[in-house]
């Protein structure tokens, strides 16, 4: 191998272990490096983007442009007050101070972030800013375009921006000379998330007159992981900051509910995603052991850990909690997303939505819905002064316990008229370990000995080619049972031999057609 050659690999890896660092870090990390008036380290090489850029002026724009304007701001404000401000605090109230602070600060800033806006590597755009951009401009397409035309339109120096504005939608928008959309004197200005410099000295060595190539060219370096945190980091921000107005939001809207067929969509999706069921539960049983401290029990030898004895409304019986259910009820989980969300479209924050999203993005999207459970746990799941959401949520989960326990016992009555009154008896319990890593509902003698049996509801099954699918029989998972019992009010008892069983990909049991009896 070359020299030349081993030379541009190791400075490739080089720009990439930095880019890597950059897009690892979380945003107000970030916003944090970019707060110190300082010379901010160019995080690749000069040629790393040559693509879109040349070397030559890269190096000119960095070292001469950039760093001039930090050591003139430096001394602009050295003998000033309020010169321990941050650069962004300056940015903020450039109003009080003269052109020349203005001109520089707005040099400085611009320049920190629109270093990190550019990336060796190319990417595309994904995540939740690629989502926000698709609601607001339809298509990504559109939004290029209206990008490309603003740009365009520029006449003289100066920048364009995509912007988030304080009622969380997009805009694209033209600054003059250094002027940065977070200053107050910018009318209708936002948050920036994404730049482009479009003074001469940025692209005139390379493209000459042709400025639209530079534009177009521009799509090709953009570091979107660094756009999609600095989107995060914003919306984040502007709920913390209307938490108070939340707060009250939480306690006095209606608790909007759960369509069924809501319902059936979360469903699926817990049946065809356990690993995002699993990270949910975790959650929430976290949640929990510091919401319901007072009633919270560690696991024993017999029972799990979880809610006990707890007092509040018509279900508190002694014993384990229904509220135990929450971790992993697709009926609660989808009236919890769907109450936050009412709240989140009053802040102007896009609403958690998991509709025609891969597995990938589903992750990405409970993490965002775990962050405002966890933001608003103690409102969501006060007892003492109850939300709506709250009240909801704990009778659903009563009214289904009741419904369960009836279609069991339903279940073992009619288990009794097949194997004999004395050999069917009612096993599962709340919080008891053989139900809830077993799956132990019921145990029934036979003359081939001691069998136990999981009861679940059912719609309707098919036949087809020598297999049984069960429908609507709610959230599936393997059960170690001898017998999978489905009970359903106008059809009866349907039950399975279930060494044979197996779970298909739109998350439904399928059998043997040979397993298959009639109660």
């Amino acid at each position: 191998m070359g020299t030349k050659k081993l030379l541009e690999q190791i400075q490739n890896l080089e720009n990439q272990i930095i880019v890597n660092e950059i897009n690892k870090n979380t945003p107000p990390q970030i916003l944090q490096e970019m707060k110190k008036i300082g010379i901010e380290r160019l995080p690749y090489s000069y040629s790393a983007i040559e693509r879109f850029v040349d070397k030559e002026t890269m190096n000119v724009h960095y070292n001469k442009h950039y760093k001039s304007y930090v050591e003139k701001l430096n001394k602009a404000i050295e003998n000033k007050s309020g010169k321990d401000k941050t650069l962004e605090e300056i940015i903020k109230t450039i109003s009080s101070y003269n052109r020349i602070v203005k001109d520089n600060a707005g040099g400085a800033f611009n320049h920190a972030l629109f270093w990190k806006m550019l990336s060796p590597k190319k990417q595309r755009c994904t995540g939740e800013i690629y989502d926000k951009i698709i609601k607001d401009y339809k298509t990504f397409n559109n939004f290029k375009k209206e990008f490309e035309s603003v740009a365009q339109k520029r006449f003289g120096s100066g920048w364009v921006w995509l912007v988030l504005t304080k009622n969380n939608t997009l805009k694209i928008m033209s600054t003059p000379n250094q002027d940065n959309p977070l200053m107050n004197t910018i009318k209708g200005g936002g948050f920036p998330l994404l730049g482009l410099d479009l003074w001469e000295h940025s692209y005139y060595l390379k493209y000459r007159n042709k400025r639209d190539d530079y534009i177009k060219n521009f799509w090709s370096v953009v570091n979107w992981s660094f756009v999609n945190k600095l989107y995060q980091s914003q919306g984040k921000k502007v709920v913390k900051e209307n938490r108070t107005v939340t707060k009250e939001l939480l306690i006095e809207s209606e608790s909007v509910g759960c369509a069924p067929y809501e319902v059936k969509k979360t469903i699926r999706m817990f049946n065809t995603n356990r690993g995002l069921v699993k990270y949910y539960s975790t959650f929430i049983n976290r949640l929990f052991e510091k919401i319901f401290k007072d009633y919270w029990r560690k696991e024993t030898k017999d029972e799990l850990s979880g809610v006990y004895d707890f007092k509040y409304g018509q279900f508190n019986e002694p014993g384990r909690s229904v509220l135990n259910f929450v971790n992993t009820n697709a009926t609660v989980f989808c009236l919890l997303k769907n109450d936050v969300n009412q709240v989140l479209r009053t802040q102007n924050v896009r609403p958690i939505n998991f509709n025609d999203k891969d597995s990938e993005e589903s992750f990405k999207e409970l993490k965002r819905f775990i962050y405002y459970l966890n933001l608003w746990g103690y409102r969501v799941f006060d007892y003492k002064r109850p939300s709506k959401t709250f009240v909801n949520m704990y009778n659903t989960l009563g009214y289904r316990h009741q419904q369960g326990e009836k279609n069991e016992l339903e279940s073992v009555r009619i288990l009794k008229s097949v194997f004999g009154d004395e050999n069917v008896i009612k096993t599962g319990e709340l919080g008891n370990k053989k139900d809830a890593y077993g799956g132990e509902d019921v145990k029934i003698i036979t003359p081939e000995g001691e069998k136990t049996a999981q009861v679940k509801p059912f719609s309707k099954y098919e036949e087809n080619e020598g297999k049984v699918t069960v429908f609507d029989t709610g959230v599936t998972k393997p059960y170690k049972t001898d017998y999978m019992v489905f009970y359903n009010r106008k059809k009866g008892v349907i039950y399975f031999d279930n060494s044979n069983t197996t779970i298909n990909d739109n998350g439904q049991y399928v059998f043997n057609i040979n397993d298959l009896r009639k109660a």
